[in-house]
């Protein structure tokens, strides 16, 4: 690990000099602030945050790693964690990993190494790994000058020491598969988040077993969570030549794009096609047809969580992980029913 005296034998000045140049605390020659910039970048030096304030051991910061800030449900989230964490005097540092499983772990060990006061985590972690990876989050985050804390968002980590805000997806996907089910659907098409196992995906697979119609893989198309995947996804499923009568999507910006492909080949929502979404966004009540999802209350898992993180940092919260979960509910629209009555999200 670079530090500052690498920095200063670099640059041939004292180590107080590298001091007051990152700072600020005495005039420096712009020649030798110059020397120490340029030894900084070579040598790729991150400020140690956390060693300028090492009496209160506080950097009034946390980290939140989502995996879509460009999506239409994590912007709800962070906008309420940024709110009550500047009620409360903290600064956010957002990271998107994009989904992507080795940009979370770096953005991790990143806020690690500067030390936050803590972490909100949105995790893309396949389940069956779960264990291996609470492992090396207490590793890195155990370990370092100061313990940092670490809540999770929609995954259940409490049983590996973690506080865990979850939403009951299961229970929602359920309610909608059953409504698909109960409004005449036999052939329904699944657009899936590959990592996902315990929440839409298995409640796909058991209502079908419940009510007698065999899982056929052929119905089933994993992407990511956008409108571009659910298009594409919805475009390979007609390609198979396989009777589709209900869709129901990992979320609601994919169900645009299916929507879209649906109406391009010439199907009608709900008479031919019937679609649920999940998350209930503000796009749903505005689409044509309106389109049936599953609700989610994105602000309350934003508060909840950002409330979990400042009683674990201020040594309020209980000894136990919290471990906590937010219900979820069909709403119906007319993508799967003609005389459903407006619902508005706005």
């Amino acid at each position: 690990m670079i530090t500052i005296k690498d920095v200063a034998r670099r640059a041939g000045v004292s180590i107080s000099t590298v001091s007051h140049v990152i700072n600020g605390t005495k005039h420096v020659s712009d020649e030798t602030a110059d020397k120490v910039n340029r030894a900084i970048k070579e040598l790729n030096y991150k400020t140690n945050i956390f060693a300028k304030n090492l009496k209160s051991q506080e950097t009034k910061r946390i980290g939140v790693v989502v995996l879509d800030m460009c999506g239409l449900f994590f912007p709800y989230v962070t906008r309420e964690i940024f709110r009550i964490a500047s009620d409360n005097g903290y600064g956010i540092t957002i990271y998107d990993t994009n989904g992507d499983f080795e940009q979370e772990k770096a953005a991790i060990r990143d806020l690690a190494d500067n030390y936050v006061d803590g972490i909100i985590l949105s995790s893309t972690v396949h389940m069956d790994q779960k264990e291996e990876y609470a492992k090396w989050l207490h590793q890195l985050l155990d370990n370092g000058p100061k313990s940092i804390p670490l809540v999770m968002l929609e995954r259940d980590f409490s049983s590996y020491g973690f506080d865990s805000i979850n939403t009951n997806t299961y229970i929602g996907a359920i309610n909608a598969m059953q409504h698909l089910i109960d409004s005449g659907c036999r052939h329904i098409a699944h657009i899936r988040f590959p990592r996902e196992k315990e929440g839409r995906y298995r409640a796909y697979c058991d209502v079908l077993e419940n009510n007698h119609i065999p899982l056929d893989m052929n119905y089933v198309e994993p992407g990511d969570l956008s409108h571009i995947s659910g298009y594409n996804c919805m475009k390979k499923l007609f390609q198979k030549k396989i009777p589709i009568d209900g869709l129901f999507t990992v979320n609601d910006q994919t169900a645009v794009g299916a929507i879209r492909a649906i109406q391009e080949e010439g199907y009608r929502i709900p008479q031919d096609i019937k679609v649920i979404g999940f998350d209930n966004v503000f796009i749903c009540s505005n689409l044509n047809p309106p389109l049936s999802s599953v609700h989610l209350d994105k602000n309350e898992l934003g508060a909840r969580a950002i409330h979990a993180l400042l009683a674990r940092i201020q040594g309020t919260a209980p000894e136990e992980p919290i471990k906590d979960t937010l219900d979820s509910y069909l709403v119906v629209r007319t993508s799967t029913d003609l005389n459903a009555p407006p619902v508005n999200n706005w």
